[in-house]
């Protein structure tokens, strides 16, 4: 049974990688971010950090997003659901319920865009077009710039990128030593109701009488 878990894991990894190529309409895949984990500090780059997080009422398997470098790399942030060892675990009375992982990526400097987020299904990745406005972001050499957290929906299916940088500091800080004395500049990105197609949520808020209003739409 160990091995088939592992196992079934690593193909629902493999398919979250290769959602990267899809998004970009191209069959090189991403790379996972552990690529760009901050060792060393290097001036002549830039830090992005955040945290991304899965809200789940019942089981997290995984949530994904995507970024994507103006040259063409692409990058990968999971949630930490699904078997691993997330950062954050919210249980009740504290909300949302769900898990999270932190990340803390030493890029080139430049222009960089987030294309695209997907849920872990077990036997399938559903996965999300693109936002109806290009999601940009900037890396500046020498700045370690905060993002937001990278929120995702199961019970919904919808995401959203917002400010949580009074709880995320600390978190980020503890979890990558390296930047501990570092000033972190908060340049959160905003983005509301981004939908995975076909998603539950619409037609579960509809019967709530709440058409599509929800802290994340």
């Amino acid at each position: 049974m160990r091995k088939s878990y592992f196992t079934g894991r690593a193909q629902r990894l493999a398919a979250a990688v290769l959602a990267v190529a899809i998004l970009a309409g191209c069959t090189t895949a991403g790379q996972r971010s552990n690529k760009y984990a901050v060792t060393e500090v290097n001036p002549a780059k830039g830090i992005v950090v955040g945290t991304v997080f899965e809200r789940a009422v019942f089981t997290p398997h995984g949530a994904f997003f995507y970024l994507k470098a103006f040259d063409d790399e692409r990058i990968m942030l999971e949630s930490g659901g699904g078997g691993r060892k997330p950062a954050i675990t919210n249980q009740p009375p504290k909300v949302p319920k769900g898990v999270g992982s932190t990340f803390a990526l030493q890029l080139p400097p430049g222009k960089y865009q987030v294309t695209g987020w997907a849920l872990d299904y077990g036997r399938r990745i559903k996965v999300s077009e693109g936002y109806r406005q290009p999601i940009e972001f900037e890396v500046i050499a020498g700045q370690v710039t905060y993002l937001g957290r990278f929120d995702a929906s199961r019970f919904l299916e919808v995401a959203s990128i917002h400010d949580n940088y009074a709880e995320d500091a600390p978190i980020l800080k503890m979890k990558h030593p390296i930047l501990e004395s570092a000033e972190i500049v908060n340049q959160s990105i905003r983005v509301q109701g981004w939908w995975l197609p076909d998603p539950t949520g619409k037609e579960i808020l509809e019967r709530m009488g709440r058409g599509q209003t929800c802290d994340q739409c």
